[in-house]
């Protein structure tokens, strides 16, 4: 029996989420996971819960909610051996149109069932030199856009270089900005005042990935 804990951004999206901790006891495999549910009251509290989650050990942490909730609790499991899980709740669900997780609640909830923990890389955002941000999917500063897929369909990160398109690949898959205006991390806008630095973190998160990766 694995741990589950499943952070709801009650918030996001403009689908009701009362209902989910009933169809979670439903669709979740009992012989697989003991759930553990709880849901969000501010910003940055999906990152907090998940911090505490991975370092209780469980074995498994799903943000359930849109790309910012799928951010915070990227930054809380990184580095430790939790492994994420995405229900989609937002409006744009990039991450999780990327991996091809269904859409529909129910869906993704059977969906965790036939999942196992596979490597994904990240990416450490840092916007004039002070705020540290966990990308999972793209950073787009003015003509710079910083794509980065998972293990085992990743396509923009190869031979450890960091597929930057608008400029020259890093071989260190890092890049620094000298950048003013607006970047978008995740599908979210960020005013930026004078640079953008963004470092690739090979390996960095376990991602609850369909087992055919």
């Amino acid at each position: 029996m694995k741990n589950i804990a499943f952070i709801i951004n009650p918030m996001s999206g403009t689908q009701n989420k009362r209902r989910l901790p009933k169809l979670i006891g439903e669709l979740l495999d009992k012989q697989q996971w003991l759930e553990n549910i709880v849901f969000t009251e501010h910003v940055g509290h999906a990152l907090t819960l998940a911090k505490q989650y991975a370092t209780m050990g469980f074995d498994a942490i799903v943000a359930v909610g849109g790309d910012g909730t799928v951010r915070e609790v990227a930054q809380g499991v990184a580095g430790s051996r939790s492994a994420m899980g995405i229900i989609p709740m937002g409006l744009t669900n990039t991450l999780a149109r990327h991996l091809g997780i269904p859409l529909r609640g129910n869906a993704s909830l059977t969906w965790l069932n036939h999942c196992e923990p596979v490597l994904c890389d990240s990416m450490a955002v840092t916007l004039d030199n002070e705020t540290r941000l966990t990308a999972m999917t793209s950073v787009t500063a003015g003509d710079i856009q910083i794509i980065n897929c998972a293990q085992g369909i990743k396509s923009s990160i190869q031979d450890g270089k960091l597929n930057i398109l608008g400029t020259e690949p890093q071989a260190d898959g890092h890049l620094q900005l000298d950048y003013s205006g607006t970047a978008i991390i995740d599908s979210e806008e960020y005013n930026v005042e004078q640079s953008l630095g963004v470092q690739i973190m090979p390996d960095s998160i376990y991602l609850l990935a369909p087992k055919r990766f």
